[in-house]
């Protein structure tokens, strides 16, 4: 870890001003976290990165055509109650498959061994287990778990095709950059969907919620590579964190003790 691991980077920001409509990522900001962005970039610029500005040009072919699928909303709570909601075909798919390998080769201490187990013990204790439903467990349970389906095998090839081929990779090769500098987890799905790496680091404070107010809390930049470049991001991050040092202790916690960081 190097506090000037900045020095030369170039740092890719998705937001091109002569660009607005395609601004994915920066357009929606709320001033707020606008100004926290601004005030990012600008410390970046300080510890010496190189800023690159333009859109990523894929954002809008994500979650087209067979890369969701609906899924009846049954949530008791929900205003959208009864309604079809639109799912990520690869998250459906993957859920049991994933979550049943976990409990058959991981899970200790527990009778839950299949996400069937799951279903049924939430069936059985509805009144504390299903206040918000299980749609997408429901769904995810009818499907066949191996991940040999041909609907899933579509989706999750045009996931990588949009996030990964001409998503950040011709983004990150065609502007020579080590890193793309996204908002908060504005830019969780094209890395998740990319399989790419991605760090977390505070980066200001903001207050409000939905017109109501609340206390500041804490709003992150995210820095994103591609394959294999966590030691890069790391570098970068840890460079980013030491000259802002915008995380504050919250109120109330004692400071660890320093043998936590050794």
């Amino acid at each position: 870890l190097d506090p000037n691991g900045l020095n030369g980077a170039r740092i890719g920001v998705p937001s091109d001003p002569s660009d607005p409509a395609n601004d994915v990522y920066y357009g929606a900001l709320s001033p707020p976290q606008a100004l926290v962005m601004r005030d990012a970039v600008a410390a970046l610029e300080r510890a010496g990165a190189v800023i690159v500005r333009a859109n990523i040009p894929t954002p809008g072919w994500m979650g087209g055509p067979g890369t969701d699928m609906p899924v009846l909303n049954l949530n008791p709570e929900s205003a959208g109650k009864n309604q079809p909601q639109r799912v990520p075909t690869v998250f459906v798919y993957e859920l049991k498959n994933g979550l049943n390998a976990y409990l058959r080769d991981w899970a200790t201490n527990t009778t839950m061994r299949t996400m069937a187990d799951i279903v049924a013990f939430n069936q059985a204790n509805a009144s504390r287990a299903l206040r918000f439903g299980q749609d997408i467990f429901l769904a995810s349970e009818a499907t066949r778990g191996d991940l040999s389906e041909p609907e899933y095998a579509a989706a999750r090839q045009m996931d990588i095709r949009t996030a990964r081929t001409l998503g950040l990779d011709a983004y990150m090769v065609t502007h020579g950059l080590d890193a793309v500098l996204f908002p908060a987890n504005f830019g969780a799905a094209i890395a998740a969907k990319a399989g790419y790496p991605s760090v977390q680091v505070p980066a200001g404070f903001i207050a409000g919620a939905n017109l109501n107010f609340t206390p500041d809390y804490p709003f992150g930049a995210t820095f994103t590579g591609r394959a294999w470049s966590e030691a890069r991001l790391l570098q970068l991050a840890y460079a980013f964190e030491q000259s802002t040092m915008a995380r504050r202790m919250p109120p109330g916690v004692p400071p660890l003790d320093p043998a936590c960081a050794r």
